[in-house]
Order: structure tokens, then sequence, then C-alpha cells
């Protein structure tokens, strides 16, 4: 592989996601067992699970945040690597990763200067309600590097390479599910605006949009609530294809989103540049 990308994700959603618009860019699974992916990457995985028979499993099996959850590969040549990070707050985490990666020839004996390794660091958050720019100079200041990130673009700076993308509906807010519902609406505008009207004929309130403790001592409600309505819309429509099954599954399996849709998206269009081998 010529270039590794390493691509850091709130979570799971947003993995799907740009692992669906990938495929559609000729991007295909790098369905290897850990103890055979490219050197040194091998050993340096399985050096990071507990367990070490973990070198006969494929990824996807663990919630280590260290081992990516998806990896893909195109021609050869590029090998994309989506860590889960589970979370926006996660600079520490997503810093053990950059030191992992950049370290890979340092570690110790197994990981020697043989290896010419070539890497993209990409940084994929939702704007929310700060926006592209604070999203974007919240990434800067975690980093520090000699040089910004820039939003949609990649640049070199010192031996590697750095983007970031920040999903949005406008400049000053927006998330990942807003360009979903954007690609999934159109061609099936009375499913989700029938998930919609179901949802607020069905709206709770309060305390029942919260989890619910219940066991042999007590019942409450924890602090926070964990309704949000734009990936509720997706969670009803999808039921409809695949019963049961998260919005991951949904992103990555649905027909609510075709290759047509990806190819004419402007968000998908400019993401996938960034995977692109050459800047």
């Amino acid at each position: 592989m010529n270039k590794i990308i390493i691509a850091f994700c709130e979570g799971q959603h947003d993995i799907a996601f740009l692992s669906k618009i990938l495929f559609v860019d000729g991007f295909k699974p790098y369905n290897k067992k850990i103890k055979e992916f490219i050197e040194p990457l091998n050993k340096l995985f399985i050096k990071k699970l507990p367990n070490k028979e973990i070198g006969d499993k494929k990824l996807g099996f663990q919630s280590e945040y260290m081992v990516p959850s998806v990896a893909l590969y195109k021609d050869e040549n590029i090998l994309v690597l989506l860590h889960n990070l589970n979370g926006d707050g996660k600079a520490t985490e997503r810093n053990k990763i950059l030191s992992m990666y950049q370290n890979i020839q340092s570690e110790d004996d197994d990981f020697t200067n043989e290896f010419n390794l070539n890497f993209r660091f990409l940084y994929f958050f939702d704007a929310d309600d700060k926006g592209i720019e604070t999203r974007v100079d919240e990434i800067n200041s975690e980093l520090n590097l000699s040089d910004k990130l820039e939003h949609n673009k990649v640049n070199v700076i010192g031996a590697d390479e750095w983007g970031c993308y920040v999903f949005h509906k406008d400049e000053n807010s927006g998330d990942l599910e807003d360009i979903l519902l954007d690609l999934m609406k159109p061609s099936n505008e009375s499913i989700f605006t029938n998930s919609l009207s179901f949802l607020t004929t069905n709206a709770l309130t309060g305390n029942r949009q919260k989890e619910f403790i219940c066991n042999d001592t007590e019942e409450k409600y924890k602090d926070r609530v964990k309704f949000k309505e734009k990936k509720s819309i997706i969670s009803i429509a999808g039921q409809l294809q695949f019963s049961s099954m998260n919005n991951s599954v949904i992103i990555a399996k649905s027909d609510y989103i075709k290759k047509s849709d990806i190819s004419s998206n402007t968000h998908c269009i400019n993401i996938i540049k960034l995977f692109q081998e050459s800047i």
C-alpha cells in the first residue's frame, strides 16, 4: 500500500456512512484477519489488544478504539483505517491513536525503518450548534501543528498529510443526520414524512426520554435526555427494511441511499476527494 489513511470518527454511524460512499468510489473491504494485515500494522494491532488469539479475528468484533473498526482498500494503493471514538470529546483517545501511528517505526525492534509508511490523518466531526469554523478551531487547538487544518481540504504538514470534514447543514450548525436525510428523503418522501408524523403523534417528554434504571433496590431516570429526532426518523424508516437493526446497519445496507444519490451529493463528492491518493 502506497498510502495509509487514518480516519478519526465520532461513532459507528459515521463509519457506516463513510464506508458506503467510499464503496461507490471503488473501495473494497480489507477483509484480512488481523495477523494477515500488511506489516507492521498486523503486529501493532495485535499488541494493542489483550488477547493474542485475536490475531485470527477480523476487524469489527472488538470495542478497542486503538484498533480500527473497519478497513478498506483501493487498487492495492490506498488502505483506509476507520477508528470509532464513541463521541467527540475524546481528545486523549485521538492523540493516543495518532501517536501510535506516528511512532510505529520506533515502538520496538519489531518495527524497523524498512517500512516507508505514508500517512494521511482525517478528522470527522458534526458541526452541531458550534458551526464549522469553531469545530476546525478545536481540532487545530488539539493538534497544535505547525500549520492549520482546513475544512474539506487535505494539506501536507510536516511529514504527513492532514485533513478534516465537518458534517453540517449550514456553516453554523448541522450533523451527519442532516446529510443522511437529504440523501434518503427525496425518493422516499412519504415514508419519512410518516416517520416524522409517528414521532410527533407519539411524542414523549421529560423523564420519558431518559434512560430508566430498574433493579431490586431502585427505579429512577438518569439525567441526560437520549431522544434525537433525526436519528429516530432514520431508525423508524429503517425498521421497514431491517427489523431490530440499529442506524449503522440501516445506513450501510438500506436502499434509501443509492449510488445515484451519492454521486450527485455535494457532501459525498467532497468527502470522497479527501480519500483520493493525490492532493
